[in-house]
């Protein structure tokens, strides 16, 4: 990636690589220039930089280490909390040069006025603090909808929060974007910002919503917030000059400009930096953080190699150091179940040439942010997308609707929301397995767009879709690290075919084609060799592959071409009547939904809840029969088969039990070892009670 010289557009003095040697006023900084004008730029322009009526000061960046709720009261007990407290009016600290100098300090000549200054001892490394390396997995719950805002605080993030639960609207995680901390970064939460941070943690946790915190791997000489709601910051963050004077930072100490201020990279090939950073951030994991959104700071390092404790380094590897190490620290504190990384695999955006970030192996959770929200945006979350599917990501998404309300290529340049966009993203985005809401203009449904409650229609009802699929995506994802499947698949052999179509499958079950335009058209090619089942369609009629649909179109802007191929077995876990498969009475049981085939039926395994896998086989037409075929029934199981034709008996094979006919849907809902065919809907229902053994259910018809 061709990174050039830079400088900045401020009188102080500049190294010829661009680097700032002075702090210039918090909150309204110029940022360095690459292939186009950094962002920060334009948003301190937009947001009014200098304004008459700017954030509150942060004056609790030196809150106590020991306390995650400290205020910023207590004496500094090192000169590096002298450091940001001494500042001037103007928010000026020494350059990094002078920080680096001889730290002993005393009055000569003056008995009665010498002192000496307690310098804070370099941190080291100890026997036993190495890290075991991380695992690949993405825990059940982060395939839950995640819900996000750029600026917030407690009390806006607990009725975001209420306002979603309120409407019925699934939530599982909640990442707190930044600003959260005293400073960039120092990992403690500001008390006037998200006051008793644990509770709010556990309050959370107790409505089985889990935090994810936004960090980078910069420390910052100073900081600012360009958007408008965000903090001041006085002097330098608290572990600066620590860090700079202990040689914990890359390239010996530069520092660099980046959304967010001044600041240097820390050098994760450095033992003793590693032992310090990482104590950093165990008050935040053992409040019980679920996770951390790694933005990309490690890009705004602008040199092409990168001088580590380990020597020289391709600036590749240093970035893909950032990332591992926030995952392999984090699962050794939190747990693999409990704790994920948020990371970005491919992107392009802001004018850097694309590239991949974090590795695969070190992916639980990828996301690719910063798109605009409009259909230029959209298409390129898709490229981003299938770049990083086909590359080896598993886990993969994208922000709904969009992040950047302006032109990230030219940021001068404001770009409107538009609900069509909103609603064919939102669609797409729960046939991904990583969804999330989260934009600039901090998008909540129920006051999105003209009519919102139609969004709040259309939100809701792709949020239990995406809910009800978490059995689906995680056994998926479970096998897709082992090797045997894959969740995201373009279709398209080359970069090439997917440009103007942008058709994908999910697993080997579901084709998605999203709608890239507001007259809400477009054809649609099914994929030869299989027949396919329209998910709106109100029976069970197949079309077969090959089939061109010429202008699909139409006028409920819920409904987007969606198939499922013949042959797939779908697990979900149903709570709702939102999808049309299951109802109040479905939560607690395991749903099965069959799509017959009259060629193939692949088998399914299933990564179930107690850790343990279930094999699933089935056959529609066998000696005038059909059978389903369970290793185990891990809890009650409901079984939806599409089909025309209802059997006139199903009987359980080891048992040689007959099941129960039910009169109605609602009798059939109150039984167990049941069923009931729903002629109108075409679809034929069971129920059967959980069993450790295994479990064949057999129908005397073909379907």
């Amino acid at each position: 990636m061709a990174r050039s010289g830079e400088s900045c557009n401020h009188g102080d003095a500049v190294s010829p690589g661009g680097v700032l040697n002075r702090t210039i006023y918090p909150g309204c900084a110029m940022s360095q220039k690459r292939s186009t004008l950094r962002f920060s730029v334009i948003y301190l322009l937009l947001s009014g930089c200098g304004s008459s009526d700017p954030a509150p000061v942060n004056t609790d960046a030196g809150a106590d280490a020991d306390t995650i709720d400290g205020g910023g009261d207590a004496a500094p007990d090192s000169v590096t909390d002298d450091v940001s407290d001494d500042s001037d009016a103007a928010g000026e600290t020494d350059s990094a040069e002078d920080t680096t100098a001889d730290v002993e300090v005393a009055t000569p000549d003056a008995e009665e006025d010498t002192a000496d200054i307690v310098v804070e001892p370099c941190p080291e490394a100890a026997d036993g603090d190495e890290i075991a390396p991380s695992v690949l997995h993405t825990p059940r719950w982060a395939f839950t909808p995640w819900i996000s805002k750029d600026i917030s605080d407690r009390a806006d993030t607990e009725a975001f929060v209420a306002g979603f639960q309120e409407r019925d609207i699934p939530v599982g995680v909640v990442v707190l974007d930044s600003p959260w901390e005293t400073h960039y970064n120092t990992f403690l939460p500001n008390p006037a910002r998200y006051g008793d941070f644990t509770s709010l943690v556990s309050n959370l946790r107790d409505d089985d919503i889990r935090v994810v915190l936004w960090i980078t791997q910069m420390v910052n000489e100073f900081s600012f917030d360009a958007e408008a709601g965000g903090d001041i910051y006085e002097g330098a963050s608290p572990g600066f000059e620590l860090a700079q004077r202990c040689d914990f930072f890359v390239n010996n100490g530069t520092t660099y400009a980046w959304w967010k201020g001044s600041g240097a990279g820390i050098d994760f090939f450095d033992r003793d930096a590693m032992a310090w950073w990482h104590s950093l951030q165990n008050l935040v994991l053992d409040a019980g953080i679920a996770g951390w959104k790694l933005d990309f700071g490690d890009e705004y390092i602008t040199t092409d190699t990168v001088l580590t404790d380990a020597g020289e380094i391709p600036h590749q590897e240093y970035s893909e150091s950032y990332y591992r190490d926030f995952l392999e620290y984090g699962q050794q504190r939190r747990g693999v179940e409990e704790f994920v990384t948020m990371v970005r695999p491919y992107d392009r955006s802001y004018g850097f040439e694309g590239r991949f970030f974090a590795r695969p192996e070190h992916a639980p959770v990828a996301w690719v942010g910063d798109n605009r929200r409009d259909w230029i945006g959209f298409v390129d979350a898709l490229d981003h997308i299938f770049r990083s599917a086909d590359a080896g990501y598993i886990v993969v998404g994208s922000d709904v609707g969009g992040y950047m309300d302006r032109n990230d290529e030219n940021l001068t340049e404001a770009v409107a929301a538009n609900e069509n966009t909103f609603y064919s993203w939102v669609a797409m985005g729960a046939l991904t397995p990583f969804f999330q809401l989260h934009g600039r203009a901090n998008l909540t449904p129920w006051t999105y767009g003209t009519d919102p409650e139609e969004t709040v229609r259309i939100y809701r009802y792709w949020s239990w879709f995406h809910n009800d699929l978490i059995p689906f995506f995680y056994s998926l994802s479970e096998e897709a690290i082992a090797g045997r499947a894959t969740m995201i698949d373009p279709v398209g052999a080359t970069e090439g075919e997917w440009a103007d179509d942008w058709r994908f499958m999910v697993g080997d079950a579901f084709l998605m084609a999203p709608i890239l335009n507001d007259e809400w058209t477009r054809d649609v090619t099914l994929p030869e060799g299989d027949d396919w089942y329209d998910w709106w369609a109100t029976d069970a009629t197949t079309i077969a592959g090959g089939t061109v649909i010429e202008g699909w179109t139409s006028t409920d802007r819920l409904r987007v071409p969606l198939y499922v191929r013949a042959g797939s077995i779908v697990p979900m876990d149903i709570s709702r009547d939102v999808t049309g498969l299951g109802s109040a009475a479905s939560e607690g049981r395991q749903t099965l939904v069959w799509y017959p085939s009259a060629v193939e039926n692949p088998p399914l395994t299933t990564h179930d809840e107690d850790g343990a896998t279930t094999a699933w086989t089935a056959e529609s037409r066998s000696r005038g029969q059909f059978t389903i075929t369970a290793s185990r029934l891990a809890a009650p199981t409901s079984l939806v088969i599409h089909t025309a034709s209802s059997p006139t008996v199903i009987t359980q094979q080891e048992t040689d039990a007959t099941l129960t006919q039910a009169s109605s849907l609602t009798e059939f809902e109150a039984g167990e070892n049941v069923w009931y065919f729903d002629e109108a809907a075409q679809r034929l229902y069971v129920r059967v009670a959980a069993s450790e053994t295994a479990v064949t259910l057999v129908g005397n018809v073909f379907i």
